[in-house]
């Protein structure tokens, strides 16, 4: 079988050695229009592995004839035009619904906790005052120990980030529209966004991207006055230029972004991300790197190796 690697950049050794068993592994390789040798890359191939660089259109996608699998190590689909895979009978490979291997990739909800830690300790105020005469009074910050904290999404990654939480001693409360979520490691659930967001100063996103519609509108980023937001979920689930107009001024303690809008589509948005410079704002923005680590990246590259070779040789 012909498969390609797009994104070869810390891409599993041993995975790769697996692929070459099933059939003949080529990497993709930069140029100067990109599309176009994408396209032709693609071209013959019937396994691609893909990750979040690029993203696969329908304008992209009907130039493999050949393509039968899309392999992508991530729970989220957004950069993959799901309908043309549908209608063109290919199949994606991905991390979604995989429950049981990923309690253990703790990544994302570390990385969270990392953003939650810097922001409330205003670490990127003192990263960018280039006065090496810091006067520490101007930076003084909040102590997780006793704040009350908002847990939107309440699956795999809020779950784990609520245990770490929970060692620190903060009070926890969370949101999620399964109604059959379960309360764990004392954190209180709540009814609605609106009363996670009333009730606690730092609020998380951690909500599962299922369709296009925001969870974070315009009234809910209101509601944030003087508080500090954290996204780790996905950008499209956020009224994003309206987050971007208060961030800018100044309208929260701080905010903290990994992810954004169409992040594989379009560069205008994150071109409006890097404007946000100004030294008196409490932002920090990190280009999707939650939930990569090179741990994480090897073990969920080999599993959904595993999960390839299996519907390629038994058909499950």
């Amino acid at each position: 079988m012909q498969i390609g690697i797009v994104e070869k950049e810390n891409f599993s050794i041993v995975a790769i050695k697996e692929l070459q068993k099933q059939g003949e592994v080529e990497i993709y390789k930069l140029a100067n229009n990109e599309n176009d040798n994408l396209k032709e890359f693609i071209k013959n191939k019937e396994i691609i592995f893909v990750r979040l660089k690029y993203y696969f259109s329908k304008e992209i996608l009907k130039h493999a004839k050949s393509l039968q699998y899309i392999c992508s190590p991530t729970t989220g689909l957004n950069h993959i035009d799901l309908d043309y895979c549908k209608t063109n009978n290919i199949k994606v490979i991905s991390l979604k619904g995989e429950v049981d291997f990923l309690k253990d990739i703790r990544a994302t909800s570390e990385h969270t906790l990392s953003l939650i830690l810097s922001l409330i300790r205003n670490h990127s105020l003192i990263i960018k005052n280039k006065n090496l005469t810091l006067d520490r009074n101007n930076f003084l910050g909040h102590e997780i120990y006793n704040n009350k904290l908002g847990i939107i999404g309440f699956g795999r990654i809020g779950l784990l980030l609520s245990k770490y939480l929970n060692a620190m001693g903060a009070e926890i409360y969370f949101y999620d529209k399964n109604s059959d979520i379960k309360s764990e490691y004392e954190a209180k659930k709540l009814k609605s966004i609106d009363e996670v967001i009333n009730k606690c100063d730092i609020i998380c996103l951690c909500a599962s991207y299922d369709n296009n519609e925001y969870i974070i509108n315009s009234n809910h980023i209101i509601s944030m006055k003087d508080k500090f937001f954290v996204n780790t979920s996905r950008g499209e689930l956020v009224d994003e230029e309206f987050l971007i107009k208060k961030i800018k001024e100044n309208y929260f303690k701080g905010v903290a972004i990994d992810v954004i809008k169409d992040e594989s589509k379009d560069i205008n948005n994150l071109k409006k991300i890097i404007e946000i410079d100004n030294t008196n704002i409490n932002f920090i923005y990190t280009p999707h790197v939650a939930g990569a680590t090179l741990s994480s990246i090897n073990r969920t590259e080999l599993f959904i190796v595993d999960k390839l070779k299996n519907i390629l040789n038994y058909g499950i």
